[in-house]
Formats: structure tokens, C-alpha cells, sequence
């Protein structure tokens, strides 16, 4: 491996529960707070004992909070964090309708409402309901219509 590119020399710092592990890249993170702002469940805030005690960018991921969908992974533009969702990466959820799931579970939060375009070509709205959770409510309807989700605003 190429030392410019090897992630290790970027001082990594990884924290784990029994459910995901976080592994953000010290030396990478800009702290410019594009995490922060796009996290569907608000798991990531300033971290000022970071800043001031060991001159780290002042990120903090709340691991209580975090449901894993690598959302801040996604939106970093350093690439200064990654997630491993333990129970994404394991048999049978590593073939990805779980995994897509959660991603479209984090963009329902952020959007309100997603659109799924069925087999026929038509378009299925799917939408908040407080009775079920998002993700029920997707599944249901990958189940029943399958294919890919779009956004409104794509299909016009």
C-alpha cells in the first residue's frame, strides 16, 4: 500500500458497540460540520475537550444515537469517517435490501416523504405514518412494489 494512502497514517480513532463501529480519521476532518448538519438522528455535535485538550477535530459520534446509516460517511468531503454496521455485514443482511433500508429509512427522516418506482413504471408514495416505523413502512413497500426509490422532484 502506498504510505501517502495508507488510512493508518491518519491517526485513526476507532469506537465500537455490539452493533457498529466508528472509525474517524483524525488527521483527515476538516471540522468543517457537514456531519453534524446531515446526521438524521442528531448522533454527531462538537466535541470541545477534542479541540482544546488533544488538538483532534471536534467532532463527537454519539454511538447511543447512531443507527449506522453512513450518512456522515457519505457527505464527508475529507473521507475522515467510516461505519461498519456489524449487523449490515453479516449474513443475510451483506446483500444489501437491509442496508438499503436503513439509507432510505435516514432519507425519509430528512425528506418527509419518498416516492418508490414500481415495476409497471408508475410511482408509489410512500409517506410518514406515526403507527409504524419508516423502515416497516418501506419494507412493505419494497415487498409489494419493489424497485428503485426516487424523489419527486427527479421524476418531473
Amino acid at each position: 500500500m502506498n504510505p501517502s494512502t495508507d488510512p493508518a497514517r491518519f491517526r485513526p480513532k476507532t469506537s465500537e458497540t455490539s452493533k457498529i463501529r466508528v472509525t474517524r480519521y483524525l488527521d483527515l476532518c476538516k471540522s468543517c460540520g457537514e456531519c453534524i448538519m446531515k446526521c438524521p438522528v442528531n448522533a454527531i455535535s462538537w466535541h470541545k475537550t477534542d479541540i482544546a485538550m488533544l488538538g483532534e477535530p471536534g467532532i463527537y459520534i454519539d454511538l447511543k444515537k447512531c443507527i449506522g446509516c453512513e450518512t456522515c460517511e457519505r457527505v464527508c468531503p475529507d473521507h475522515a469517517i467510516k461505519i461498519t454496521n456489524k449487523r449490515l455485514s453479516s449474513p443475510p443482511f451483506d446483500k444489501g435490501l437491509l442496508k438499503t433500508l436503513v439509507r432510505l429509512n435516514a432519507r425519509m427522516i430528512e425528506y418527509g416523504v419518498y416516492f418508490i418506482r414500481t415495476s409497471a413504471g408508475r410511482l408509489k408514495k410512500v409517506g410518514r405514518d406515526s403507527k409504524k416505523t419508516l423502515a416497516c413502512i418501506l419494507f412493505r413497500t419494497f415487498l409489494r412494489y419493489g424497485d428503485e426509490p426516487v424523489k419527486e422532484d427527479e421524476d418531473r
